[in-house]
C-alpha cells in the first residue's frame, strides 16, 4: 500500500510539472508586460493629419477609414498588413505593419505532449499575435522647395527608422558577440532585415520627390504632375 501511494504521489507531481511551469510562465510574462492583451485596436494616423488611408493585405483592402485619425478593427494574424496612405501634394506612402508576439494573452508552457500540442495549435492559429496599437504614417511631400529641405526630411526620417529598433538591435548584437561558437539570435538577424528593407523603401521614396526647379522644369505648361507611389517595386 506505501508503495502504491509513493507511485500516485509521484504520478501527481510529474502530471503537475507541466501546469506549474505554464503559471510560472504566464506570471513571469506578465510581470515583464503588464499591459492588457490586445484587443484588435490599431489606431491610425498621419503626418500631417487628414490622409486617406486603408489597411491592405496584399492587394486586399482589410479596414478603409474615411480619414486619419481613425481606428480600425483588425483579427490576430502572422501576416504582414500595409498602411497606404495618399494626400493631395503628396506621395502615396505605405508603412509596414508588422505581427508580434502579444505575451498578455495566456500559453501553455511547450513541455510535454499536451503543452507541445497548445503550443503548435497557438501558433497556427496566430492567437498569441498583435499588432500595434498605433502607426503614423508621416506623409512625404511629392515636391520640396529646395534640396537642403528634401535631405532634412530623409535624413529625419532616416533616423527615425533606425532610432526605432536601435535598443533592440543592439541587446542582440551584444548576446552574438558574447556567443562566438553559436549561431546568434534569429530575432536580431529578423529586425536588420526588418531595417534593411524600412531603409530601401524610404530611398525608393526619395528618388520619387521631387524639388520644384527641377518639378517646374520637368512638367509641361497646363500639365498635372502625378507623383509615383512608394510601394515596393
Amino acid at each position: 500500500m506505501a508503495a502504491f501511494s509513493r507511485f500516485v504521489a509521484l504520478g501527481a507531481v510529474l502530471l503537475g510539472l507541466p501546469g506549474c511551469a505554464t503559471v510560472a510562465m504566464n506570471a513571469a510574462m506578465r510581470a515583464a508586460h503588464p499591459e492588457p492583451a490586445w484587443n484588435g485596436e490599431v489606431a491610425l494616423a498621419s503626418e500631417p493629419p487628414g490622409a486617406q488611408c486603408a489597411v491592405h493585405r496584399g492587394e486586399n483592402v482589410v479596414a478603409e477609414p474615411q480619414a486619419v485619425p481613425a481606428t480600425v478593427q483588425l483579427t490576430r494574424s502572422h501576416a504582414v498588413l500595409e498602411v497606404r496612405c495618399q494626400a493631395e501634394g503628396y506621395l502615396e506612402t505605405a508603412v509596414l505593419m508588422r505581427p508580434q508576439d502579444d505575451p498578455a494573452v495566456f500559453r501553455m508552457a511547450p513541455n510535454g505532449i499536451i503543452g507541445a500540442t497548445a503550443t503548435i495549435i497557438s501558433l497556427a492559429s496566430a492567437r498569441t499575435m498583435r499588432y500595434p496599437g498605433q502607426v503614423t504614417v508621416a506623409m512625404v511631400p511629392a515636391v520640396f522647395p529646395d534640396e537642403e529641405t528634401r535631405t532634412r526630411f530623409f535624413e529625419a526620417r532616416r533616423g527615425a527608422i533606425i532610432a526605432s529598433r536601435a535598443a533592440q538591435i543592439a541587446l542582440a548584437d551584444e548576446r552574438c558577440a558574447a556567443q562566438p561558437d553559436s549561431t546568434c539570435d534569429p530575432a536580431g538577424m529578423v529586425m536588420h532585415q526588418e531595417q534593411d528593407d524600412d531603409l530601401a523603401r524610404l530611398d525608393r521614396l526619395r528618388r520619387q520627390a521631387q524639388v520644384a526647379s527641377t518639378a517646374t522644369a520637368s512638367t509641361p505648361s497646363g500639365s498635372l504632375q502625378v507623383a509615383a507611389v512608394g510601394r515596393p517595386e
